[in-house]
């Protein structure tokens, strides 16, 4: 389109009011992205402990559902701000009580809401994020090792 529109201007000797009223025609661009958007989107997601998560780690019945991030701290431990790791812990817990999905679902639910808390915490180019994400993988690893399906 814009091609002729600079051939009508040039042959047919338009004028600058008749180039803009095609150029008003030709659907503008979508805006780029600001930085602070792209950051705050790289940053996303802090996943909270669910209020209906029942924390009790002395229970007999199904004990690791109950207890976060069962035998593993809670909290990726860093100089500073620590990554908190209850609220994927307890909605991996709740994942697998009430069967939410697979386990195989369940285990990958776990391992995304752990990146996606360190993501929130720390910046990618912050030397504990990559510390951070290693602990998810460590965590998600174990998981997958040592768990049985309820």
């Amino acid at each position: 389109m814009l091609a002729a529109l600079v051939a009508g201007v040039v042959i047919g000797g338009g004028t600058s009011a008749s180039f803009a009223a095609g150029m008003a025609a030709t659907p503008a661009a979508a805006p780029a992205p600001t930085v602070a958007a792209a950051v705050a989107a790289a940053r996303c997601c802090h996943h909270a402990v669910p209020g209906n998560y029942v924390y009790n780690p002395n229970t007999t019945y199904q004990r690791t559902l109950h207890d976060y991030c069962s035998y593993s701290p809670d909290e990726f431990p860093a100089p500073g701000t620590n990554a908190n790791f209850r609220g994927p812990c307890a909605k991996h817990d709740m994942c697998y009580q009430y069967h939410q999905k697979s386990q195989v679902g369940c285990d990958n639910q776990l391992l995304t809401h752990l990146d996606q808390e360190c993501n929130y915490t720390y910046a990618w180019y912050d030397p504990r994020f990559t510390g951070c994400v290693n602990t998810a993988q460590a965590y998600y690893t174990v998981v997958i090792v040592h768990t049985l399906w309820p």
